[in-house]
């Protein structure tokens, strides 16, 4: 009798997820790479659960066959259990303040969410203690879903490491996340010194997010030499992650970000996908019942549909494949010893300046992501940038 593939099973979105462990499944080996899943960082994205558990049984009956250490972790699990984004405050946007402390933050001690981020912080100490003196490289990925229909793509800090990670998936791959949206997983864990993918699978409640998951661990475990696919696998894997061919293997960036006070206030337009265009000018949401319209042409992305967090929608443009190999060109170069001689630039720190955009006005987040820095807007006249 043959085996049916991942692809022809359907997946059960109904599993009773109560008794969620913090570890879904682990394996260890002394040789070979590092991959560290998150799963379930917004209790109401349950696709990346869904997808481990699958996967997860599967690997326990090969793992002769793995050549490398898989770790597959929950997130906020008190959330996961009600089906909630959050309880207190969203898990994926607290980490600058898990990385100042509770002495620095102490309104955040009796909150869910702190505790969930504490037990997280030992988890992840662990695991990289445990490899730390193997020589072995370590990669995560956090894996997450959308209140929009969507296909799926790849979100990642723009430093190299992420940049290798990710080209690999036959997906959009979104740049710089890092500038809009502060306090997540991900930065911490690039923080860290180590790379660090988020994975996107598509609506919330889609059947096809949990294979196009799946497809994605997949295809993760074959390209760091843990588990080696065969050909058709591999191509299985492909076709179910891949997405439509006016968005396949393109680089974009985010050029706007709408932030909500209060979800519950803000009413999106019915009817946006990811990567929908759009115009300058288009009615796009009521925020507090004001009409919010587009800035400028773009592309629509993660527009918000549910009544929990404070992202209401963001704008894309695309990036340059070419522009990408430039840049990684330029990262170390030279040019970085003078850019505090530039008009409007001081030296603040190693690696970080401020940009005064009174005396500074062109160019000058592309100058500044060609050599590899993080931009973000301090204020209307202040630009803060450091290096990745």
């Amino acid at each position: 009798m043959q085996t049916k593939t991942f692809m022809e099973t359907p997946p059960d979105l109904h599993t009773d997820l109560s008794d969620i462990e913090r570890v879904i499944w682990s394996h260890e080996t002394d040789t070979g790479p590092v991959l560290v899943i998150f799963a379930g960082i917004h209790g109401n994205e349950l696709a990346g659960i869904y997808a481990c558990q699958r996967l997860s049984k599967k690997l326990s009956e090969n793992t002769d066959k793995l050549e490398g250490s898989v770790y597959m972790i929950s997130g906020n699990r008190e959330a996961i259990k009600m089906g909630y984004r959050y309880i207190n405050r969203d898990l994926n946007r607290i980490w600058n303040e898990v990385t100042e402390g509770v002495k620095a933050n102490p309104e955040l001690q009796d909150d869910i969410e702190w505790e969930e981020s504490l037990e997280l912080l030992q988890v992840i100490n662990t695991i990289v203690d445990k490899h730390k003196n193997t020589h072995r490289d370590v990669y995560f990925c956090d894996l997450h879903t959308t209140s929009a229909q969507s296909c799926a793509f790849i979100l990642f800090n723009d430093t190299l490491e992420n940049r290798r990670s990710a080209s690999v998936f036959p997906v959009p791959q979104i740049l710089g996340i890092e500038e809009s949206i502060h306090g997540t997983l991900l930065s911490f864990i690039n923080d860290l010194g180590y790379p660090a993918i988020g994975f996107e699978a598509g609506e919330h409640n889609d059947p096809q997010s949990v294979l196009r998951t799946e497809a994605f661990l997949r295809l993760y475990l074959h390209f760091l030499n843990i588990l080696k696919l065969k050909l058709p696998e591999l191509q299985r894997c492909e076709e179910v992650m891949s997405a439509p061919s006016g968005n396949l293997d393109e680089y974009y960036e985010i050029t706007y970000h709408h932030f909500v006070e209060d979800a519950r206030e803000f009413d999106m337009k019915k009817g946006y996908q990811n990567f929908d265009p759009i115009s300058k000018g288009d009615l796009l949401a009521y925020d507090h019942e004001k009409p919010v319209y587009a800035p400028t042409d773009g592309l629509i992305f993660m527009p918000l549909y549910q009544s929990k967090g404070r992202d209401g929608f963001f704008i894309l443009k695309g990036r340059s494949p070419f522009w990408l190999e430039v840049s990684s060109v330029f990262r170390d170069s030279f040019l970085n010893k003078y850019l505090h001689f530039l008009p409007g630039v001081d030296k603040v720190g190693h690696g970080s300046f401020t940009v005064d955009l009174r005396v500074a006005r062109f160019f000058v987040k592309e100058i500044f992501h060609l050599l590899g820095y993080r931009v973000i807007r301090k204020d209307e006249q202040t630009l803060v940038c450091y290096k990745r």
